[in-house]
This record gives C-alpha cells, structure tokens and sequence, in this order.
C-alpha cells in the first residue's frame, strides 16, 4: 500500500506539470460552463433545454478526455518508453503503477465535478443537484466507465500517439450521441437509443436526472455498468506491461 501511495504522490507531481492536459481536462470544461452561462438570459431552461445541461455537459467532458485522453495517452507512453518493461523486474509491480494512475484519475474527476458545482452554484447562481446521492451514484459510475474505457485503449494501444488517435475517434462521436450538441429531447428520435447506452450519454443523463431528484435509470445503469465491465474483463485479457 506505502508504494501505491508513494507511486500516486510522484504521479501527481508529474501530472500537475503538464499543462496541456491540465488545459483541457479542467480549464475546457470550466470555459465551457462559463461561457454559456453568461450567454444564457437567467431562465433556467430555453428552447426544450433543462437548466441542468450545462453542468453535466461540463462535467462529461472534463470526465471523457480524462477517460479517453490522459489516461492512455500516459499508459501507452510509459510502455512505449519501456517504464512498464523495467518496472516488472523490480519489487514494485508495474500494476502498483497502474493503481496509482487511476487513483489519480479517480481524483481528478472529482476535482473537475467539484469546480463545475462550485463554479456554478458560487457564481452563476446554479441550483445543486436536488438529489446528491443519486447524483454522486451517476457521477463515480460514469467517472469510472470512462477509466475502464482508458484501460482498454492503453492495453491495445503500443504508443502514446496511437492512443491519442484512438481516443479522439471514441471522444468527439461520443459527445455527439450523448447530446453535447443536440441536448435531451431536442436529439432525432432515430438516435436518442444510443445515447442512453452509451458511457457519456448515460453518464450526463442521469446525472440531469439528479438534478431534478430523480435516481438514474435503469438502462443508464446498465449501460454504464455493462461498459466498465466489458472493458476491465478485455483489458485484463489484453493488457500488454510492453
């Protein structure tokens, strides 16, 4: 457990000093949310949109790109580096190193969650979710399919620009079915399936549900639960230490 520990402190540190993905894992979001509060005319909904959109829309990018940008990005570089191979003869286990880079994820996303709450109930005078335990419930399910999704890409994945590539293609369809630009029921009858068995989709749906003091439903929980599970079972399959 102290090497765990030690191992998240060391990544952390490393973590903090890259900027570019401290950019567009928390600063994008943040952006985001502030720029369309300030455009929005203080309603609360418009056009069909719940005032509940902008959080969670906040909120499921910031968790996506840690999902399926930072995190394999950082996994496949440390086996294209050779990290993992040299790790693997010494007594702390490349899976420690693993661990660690999922603790830290884990925590990042509840920093990104935090500042989108506190951001927007602080300045913008957002409401809080109305039912914060069914919201928390959809917030670490949808965090942690987005990290199994990572896992996967980096075992499959030999190379950090491999993974990249990889994770762009899954995150920009990803934020189009889940309805980042066609929010709720404003999306085509003909694709609003998708976004409720989708990670992203069904992450930002029932978090909006939350908000209104609804638990998530049951296909949302099934999808995100589905995902985690399928991807964690094929990365231990195929998970590659080089």
């Amino acid at each position: 457990m102290s090497q765990t520990l030690t191992l998240t402190r060391i990544e952390s540190k490393l973590f903090l000093r890259e900027w570019t993905g401290l950019f567009f894992v928390f600063v994008l979001p943040v952006g985001l949310l502030t720029i369309f509060s300030l455009i929005d005319d203080g309603s609360g909904s418009s056009d069909g949109v719940p005032a509940s959109f902008l959080p969670t829309m906040a909120i499921g990018i910031g968790i996506g790109i840690l999902g399926m940008a930072t995190l394999p990005m950082i996994l496949a570089g440390y086996r294209e580096k050779g990290i993992l191979r040299r790790m693997s003869t010494t007594p702390v286990r490349p899976v420690k190193l693993l661990i660690a880079q999922l603790l830290l994820h884990l925590a990042a996303g509840i920093v990104v969650i935090a500042l989108i709450l506190g951001l927007g109930s602080a300045v913008f005078g957002a409401d809080l979710p109305a039912a914060p335990l069914p919201f928390a419930l959809s917030a670490v399910l949808y965090t942690v399919a987005e990290l199994s999704i990572g896992v996967l890409i980096a075992g499959l994945v030999s190379t950090a620009k491999g993974a990249s590539i990889v994770g762009n293609i899954l995150f920009f369809p990803s934020m189009f079915f889940a309805g980042v630009w066609t929010p709720g029921d404003l999306m085509p009858h003909a694709i609003r399936w998708v976004r409720d068995i989708t990670p992203m989709g069904a992450g930002m749906t029932s978090m909006q549900g939350a908000w209104s003091g609804h638990w998530p439903g049951l296909e949302h929980l099934v999808a995100l639960l589905a995902v985690t599970i399928a991807c964690v079972a094929m990365a231990a399959r195929f998970f590659r230490w080089e």
